[in-house]
Formats: C-alpha cells, structure tokens, sequence
C-alpha cells in the first residue's frame, strides 16, 4: 500500500474544508460590510477606523461579535470632535459592556453596564485625548475613541 494513495486525500479534503471556511468569512463581510479581521496595533487602516472628526459618531456590536474572536467594535477606532458625541449599538444576541480601561487627564472614565441585544450607550466627549475600551465579558473586544479640539 502506497502512503501517498491515503495522504493525498486526506490533504485534498483538508484543503476543501479550509477553502469553505474562508470562504464564509468572506460571505459575512460582504453582506454585513463590516471587517472580518482588525489589526491589535492603534496604526490601522481606513477599513477599521474613521478618522473624520465629527459631532456624532456610532459604533456597531455586530452580529456574532460575542462567539467569534476574529471580529470586533466597527469600526474599532473612531475620531470625533471635541464635545461630540459616539453612541454604541448591541447588534448581538449576547450582552456586552463599553467599558474605558484609560482615558485622558481630566476625563471621566465611563462605563455601559450590561447592554442587551439593541440596547445603546452615547458618551459626550469633552477633554481631548485618547481613549480606550473593551468589552468586560470579551476580551478581544476593545476600541479607541480619539477626541480632537
């Protein structure tokens, strides 16, 4: 018996699957047009962020972010003016939080509490600065609000 008449399929249906489930992922971000995959770095790019500073900026809890560690807050990172607003919207089933972790001197921390499924939480913004996030019950859910004056 040849190794290879058992290991050349076997690699051919791992290949298969592989393809399927990359493929999925495809299919999600097409059709909710929000990024499969977020970069860990503050340096990201426009798929991820919104740079344009704003009055009122919202931010997504998409669909599944509480089962699949591959997505996040869309867009992750976002930029509003000084005295603006970002509102969160759970699209999930689960429950999530808005939780900073660092804000700037002089800045209120801010946290949601539990947000259910369609549950909002706006903070206004009004020392400039860096702010970071995450969700409490996820951990790789985290974000970065950038306030400019």
């Amino acid at each position: 018996m040849k190794y290879t008449d058992i290991i050349v399929p076997i690699l051919i249906v791992l290949a298969v699957g592989a393809g399927c489930s990359l493929a999925g992922l495809g299919v999600y971000q097409l059709t909710t047009g929000v990024p499969i995959f977020f970069p860990s770095s503050s340096n990201s790019s426009s798929s991820t962020s919104s740079t344009n500073a704003s009055s009122a900026v919202s931010v997504s809890l998409p669909n599944g972010v509480g089962s699949t560690q591959g997505l996040n807050y869309a867009p992750v990172n976002v930029t509003v003016a000084k005295g603006g607003k970002v509102t969160w919207t759970n699209n999930d089933p689960v429950p999530h939080t808005v939780t900073s972790t660092s804000v700037p001197s002089g800045a209120s921390s801010f946290d949601s509490g539990n947000m259910n499924q369609a549950a909002t939480y706006t903070v206004t913004f009004t020392v400039d600065g860096t702010y970071q996030y995450k969700c409490t019950y996820h951990p790789w859910m985290h974000g970065t609000v950038t306030v400019t004056g």
